[in-house]
């Protein structure tokens, strides 16, 4: 599949990183697209014309950031909304405009949101993240409805993965492996391999939540 890799302007290096590997694979496969979603003019003016027209199939949401939080913390709840919620609904809206539910429309025909199993379980300390992520989940379990049969819309709540680089709080991540079931973090092939399933091969799936949390999920503490 061609690909339009969406990245903050601070991560250019990383995407561009990532366009070189993939360009390896297939030359002209690959476009990048710089977008601020926490921006307050993101919804109104932020997606290019060009996007519209690339007959996009298949949409993952992936833009996420973790910070903690709490009730009071109403600035970061606005822009946990704002990068979780409302840039995706504005990127599907543009790729598939209101018109009766009978007609095909456009060319997107798959959409995964990458959630958290916090969603189900939540964390302590992050909660605007939990709400935000609780939020896009709901709106694409209710897009499988409204837009059945021609867009399936999943979820996919990864677990624990590879833990940040300046990590230190080695009893806590003890705590975490102890959780889980299968007795590792998960990787994100993990993740990648779950989004590939719905994305591509689960044509009878619509309306689903897949946690890939190695059993973190089941497991009573």
């Amino acid at each position: 599949m061609s690909i339009v890799i969406h990245h903050m302007p601070r991560s250019l290096a990383k995407a561009l990183a990532l366009e070189a590997e993939l360009e390896r694979i297939r030359p002209g496969s690959v476009r990048l697209w710089s977008a601020d979603f926490a921006s307050e003019s993101f919804p109104r003016e932020g997606i290019p014309s060009w996007l519209r027209t690339q007959g996009i199939s298949v949409l993952v949401c992936n833009a996420s950031a973790y910070r903690p939080s709490q009730i009071e913390d109403i600035e970061r709840i606005a822009l946990d909304m704002a990068i979780h919620v409302t840039s995706h609904a504005a990127i599907l809206k543009a790729l598939r405009p209101s018109a009766p539910p009978s007609e095909p429309l456009s060319a997107l025909r798959s959409v995964v949101a990458i959630t958290d199993i916090a969603v189900d379980r939540p964390a302590q300390g992050h909660l605007s993240y939990t709400m935000a992520k609780g939020a896009l989940q709901t709106m694409v379990l209710a897009l499988a409805n409204d837009w059945a049969p021609h867009v399936r819309c999943n979820a996919v709540q990864p677990g624990a993965l590879p833990f940040p680089e300046d990590w230190r709080d080695e009893e806590r991540a003890r705590k975490i492996r102890a959780s889980i079931p299968l007795e590792r973090l998960g990787t994100y092939e993990d993740l990648a391999g779950a989004v590939v399933y719905l994305a591509l091969d689960a044509t009878y799936v619509t309306g689903q939540v897949l946690a890939v949390d190695g059993g973190r999920s089941r497991h009573l503490d």
